[in-house]
């Protein structure tokens, strides 16, 4: 029971960054008009969200050795609380900034705290499951809170409300945190250290192969987001509302895709659940990239969102495991290589296409799932190269 409810809050901790990510769409227009700014001028406010996740993860890779994970959670949320308490009182587009850096630097923490929380209740295939478990309540949050922001604003409560509703289910949240057995971090854990001095070369390549993996995986899944409508409309000479739709016919699919793999890795091995994944993203962009007709496309798009999603997890739990007892700031450092590939998409992909044209947004999504399946068989291959020389219950947690 307390592993259950340690788990629920890890989960919750993904819902919270997904509530104030995901309604950005939803607001940008309201919240324009209120800063009397063009939605080109005001959409690169929500890049300090992402700005914020990025030193929340870099804080991560310390704050585990002086904090319990109750602690982090508890200046996790009073950072997100003041963000959002700066934004309500502001008209400033400047102070908005720096509201919205603290909203993304509290939830991106409080979202490491719910992946260490994972790493210290679960091993092996219930890891995986866990974590695939936290995106499928990242894509639902995804769904439900820019449903509630877009209906608050229709009943006239201002963009400001979808933030507001976030912050209450993050109270919630950490009420329920603090009042819950959560494992222990590295506070107070003798041997921390050592484990990382344990940790042999080759499993420090493997880790790093990981991340090089998560980060071209984001990368890529960005990449394809930001261009495929374009490239529909360009390319493929389809109409605005219906190319913007294949954002849609991405992620819909994702949430089985993620249950699917949750189920199915408690029944196999993960590692081949996660290539069988890579392989058919692969797969996916490279016809994506060669077909000519719209149609087709747009059910290619569904496959692999459906195949493809469940990678980032996989990845992370994979990752985890190349150290034996994995000290907290290994899956930070994972979730940090992610957000690193997530983060530089967009200029990347707009040096890349401004100089091959909009066709290759599509083909450099292509290039980043390749280059990721690489890194993924090379982990395991080494991993397996370990195995034979170490016992395999030394790799796992």
């Amino acid at each position: 029971m307390p592993k259950l409810a340690a788990t629920i809050v890890a989960i919750g901790a993904y819902a919270i960054m997904s509530g104030f990510l995901t309604q950005s769409g939803v607001i940008l227009q309201p919240m324009s008009v209120d800063f009397g700014r063009s939605v080109a001028q005001t959409a690169p406010l929500f890049s300090y969200l992402l700005a914020g996740n990025l030193v929340g993860f870099l804080l991560c890779l310390v704050v585990f050795d002086v904090l319990t994970i109750k602690r982090v959670f508890l200046f996790a949320y009073a950072a997100l609380f003041a963000g959002v308490a700066l934004v309500a009182a502001t008209h400033a587009f400047a102070a908005a900034a720096a509201g919205i850096a603290l909203i993304g630097f509290g939830a991106g923490i409080g979202l490491s705290a719910g992946a260490v929380i994972i790493t210290r209740s679960y091993g092996a295939n219930q890891r995986a499951a866990a974590f695939l478990g936290t995106d499928c309540a990242f894509s639902v949050a995804g769904f439900v809170f820019p449903a509630v922001a877009s209906a608050a604003i229709a009943a006239g409560y201002g963009w400001r409300a979808g933030y507001f509703v976030v912050a209450a289910a993050a109270a919630v949240l950490l009420v329920a945190a603090l009042r819950t057995r959560l494992p222990a971090a590295a506070a107070g854990a003798p041997g921390v250290h050592e484990r990382w001095s344990g940790a042999t070369r080759a499993s420090v390549t493997g880790v790093v192969l990981f991340c090089a993996g998560l980060c071209l995986y984001l990368c890529g899944q960005s990449t394809f987001l930001i261009w495929a409508p374009t490239y529909l409309e360009t390319a493929l000479s389809v109409g605005v509302p219906q190319a913007n739709a294949v954002i849609g016919s991405f992620w819909g699919p994702s949430i089985f895709g993620l249950i699917t793999a949750a189920l199915l890795v408690t029944r196999v091995q993960p590692r081949g659940v996660l290539i069988v994944a890579s392989c058919s993203a692969v797969l996916c962009t490279f016809l994506l990239v060669s077909t000519p007709n719209a149609h087709t496309f747009f059910t290619l798009t569904s496959v692999f969102g459906f195949t493809s999603t469940c990678m980032y997890k996989l990845m992370i739990s994979l990752g985890s495991e190349q150290v034996a007892s994995p000290p907290p700031q290994l899956v930070t450092f994972l979730l940090l290589a992610g957000a690193i590939g997530g983060t530089i998409a967009p200029a990347a992909s707009g040096a890349v296409v401004g100089v091959f044209h909009v066709h290759a947004g599509p083909v450099m999504a292509f290039g980043c799932y390749a280059g990721a399946l690489v890194c993924i068989v090379l982990a395991l291959a080494l991993e397996r190269s370990r195995a034979r020389a170490i016992p395999v219950g030394a790799l796992s947690v």
